[in-house]
């Protein structure tokens, strides 16, 4: 058609390489400095276990684990954000929630839960938290728009659900997000303007299996310092909780 200049093939491919060098050469760097010795922690009030999810949990993971590196000064077995899964009203035998899996075993796709990040903070941190959470969800959009479905729905966990005293904090960056309460099983918010809310009491955290644990996005390589904070992680009964993903 005439006034459209289609890309070449070696175009495509030249354009396609700088965005994974750019991607790897990016996600090399050294996870953050380790804080001054005159750091003194946030102290006075107990900590809170919240959970966020916003599409694929890999990238929001190292969104959390830096800012808990950076913001409360945790590092290795301190830090306690962990990939997980929420949202779902079943589970499999003894509690197990596990990813997709030949055997079929406590799907969490099937049993209706979605892909999170939990983790603990002190109550007077959880709204830098939450901002984070809007800087990776901006207006509840996620990212990886290829992944589809209910199992990559933008949510938040909080202890008392809607009815949370931190829901204030949580309603700083919304925007144009529609904050709303999950009923459970729900459906994909992509498209929707919503971010649902779930009582994490109701709808408890599922820790993800090891191998999910610090793992690199499927575009950005996070580096071997951060990756090998997987040591950390415990593993879980799912199958395959001993196998090494490549993103």
């Amino acid at each position: 058609m005439q006034g459209v200049v289609m890309p070449t093939v070696m175009g495509v491919l030249s354009a396609l390489s700088a965005a994974l060098l750019c991607g790897c050469s990016a996600g090399l760097a050294p996870l953050p400095a380790p804080c001054p010795s005159s750091y003194a922690p946030p102290s006075g009030k107990k900590s809170i276990d919240v959970y966020f999810g916003c599409g694929c949990f890999w990238h929001m993971q190292h969104g959390f684990a830096l800012l808990e590196m950076t913001e409360l000064c945790r590092r290795d077995s301190n830090i306690t954000a962990r990939t997980a899964y929420a949202g779902g009203t079943q589970t499999g035998a003894n509690g197990l929630v596990c990813y997709h899996n030949l055997e079929n075993i406590a799907d969490y796709g099937v049993m209706g839960h979605a892909e999170a990040v939990a983790l603990s903070v002190p109550e007077e941190a959880f709204g830098t938290f939450a901002a984070k959470f809007w800087e990776l969800c901006s207006g509840g959009v996620r990212q990886d728009v290829q992944d589809v479905g209910g199992e990559y729905r933008s949510f938040v966990g909080l202890p008392g659900g809607t009815a949370s005293p931190f829901m204030a904090e949580l309603r700083k960056g919304a925007g144009s997000a529609q904050l709303v309460a999950g009923k459970g099983n729900d459906d994909d918010t992509f498209g929707k303007g919503e971010v649902l809310v779930y009582d994490t009491a109701a709808f408890p955290k599922h820790v993800a299996e090891k191998y999910h644990q610090f793992h690199d996005d499927m575009l950005d390589s996070y580096g071997r310092a951060y990756n090998d904070l997987q040591r950390f992680a415990a593993r879980t009964s799912c199958p395959g909780d001993t196998r090494i993903l490549f993103g």
